[in-house]
């Protein structure tokens, strides 16, 4: 019969495997506090789950126990214990690899403390460098150093969840193996810059007051032409009505004016012949539509 003694085999065919490898590092994957995320040397999600065949394919593993009860081999009730042994096997795996990855995952919030600074501070600082390059460049402190707090804050943490029996010793001999390794390439890796390219310059921003520059074309007192705007007549159909001006003479003096107003700021500098050339291209159609808008022209152009 397939009795207690092999189902002390099953179940420690559960628990005598690798039960976590590298899932301790895992947790220098992402940084709990404000820090950044990491991803040079870390574990990924998938290295806090063990590697047990009978876990990966369990409807065969059960297959094959329904096959011995049908044979008479085991009993119902002994499947039925085999399995729930393998379930609660995975789950104190499961259990374990979570208490490894909160003990060190607050290694960002402890590199910040050892450099004396806050967690923000040193999340600005991060892009295009390393903590250990901020560590050489901080006065008493080293990128050794560094690694060096990590290395005793994390072996203590490990040995305190070993002595509250949250993990094994095989789980704490394996994640501190792993420590240097891992530890190293966390302080080392580069972050990358994340630079925000400035909005880019819009055409509407060198027309300017429009209204103005179109009062002072038509030559008609400002109370007039906003009475005209109101009534819903467009700035071209005004100029039309003008003896001796023209929508298209309106068109071109606004144009000019804001081509005028690209050459000066590329002359200030802000400005590069590049961006100027591109605005150029858009300015007459942007004036046209304005000189040409109704309605919402008013509260636009005073803008």
């Amino acid at each position: 019969m397939f009795g207690r003694k092999t189902l002390g085999i099953a179940a420690a065919s559960v628990f005598g495997v690798a039960l976590l490898g590298g899932a301790a590092l895992a947790a220098l994957a992402p940084v709990s506090t404000d820090g950044p995320e990491v991803t040079a040397g870390a574990a990924t999600s998938t290295d806090l789950k063990p590697n047990h065949p009978d876990k990966d394919h369990p409807d065969k593993l059960k297959a094959v126990l329904d096959a011995l009860v049908t044979k008479g081999v085991i009993t119902q009730a002994q499947e039925d214990a085999i399995l729930a042994a393998l379930k609660d096997a995975a789950g104190k795996d499961k259990d374990r690899g979570e208490v490894l990855h909160h003990i060190l995952r607050d290694l960002f919030g402890q590199s910040a403390t050892y450099l004396g600074i806050s967690p923000a501070d040193l999340k600005a600082k991060l892009p295009g460098t390393s903590l250990g390059a901020i560590a050489n460049a901080t006065p008493g402190k080293s990128r050794d150093g560094l690694l060096a707090a990590l290395t005793q804050a994390s072996t203590a943490a490990i040995d305190k969840a070993l002595a509250e029996k949250k993990i094994t010793q095989e789980q704490a001999d394996k994640a501190k193996a792993g420590l240097g390794k891992h530890l190293a390439e966390f302080v080392d890796h580069t972050y990358p810059k994340h630079e925000r390219k400035p909005a880019a310059p819009r055409v509407e921003a060198f027309i300017g007051d429009a209204i103005s520059v179109a009062r002072d074309y038509l030559g008609v007192p400002a109370e007039d032409l906003m009475t005209a705007l109101r009534n819903g007549k467009s700035l071209g159909e005004i100029a039309d009505g003008v003896p001796g001006k023209t929508r298209t003479g309106l068109i071109a003096t606004l144009t000019n004016t804001a081509n005028a107003k690209i050459d000066k700021a590329v002359q200030d500098n802000k400005l590069t012949a590049e961006q100027a050339t591109q605005l150029k291209t858009n300015v007459a159609n942007v004036v046209t539509q304005f000189v040409d808008r109704k309605g919402s022209l008013v509260k636009a152009g005073s803008r």
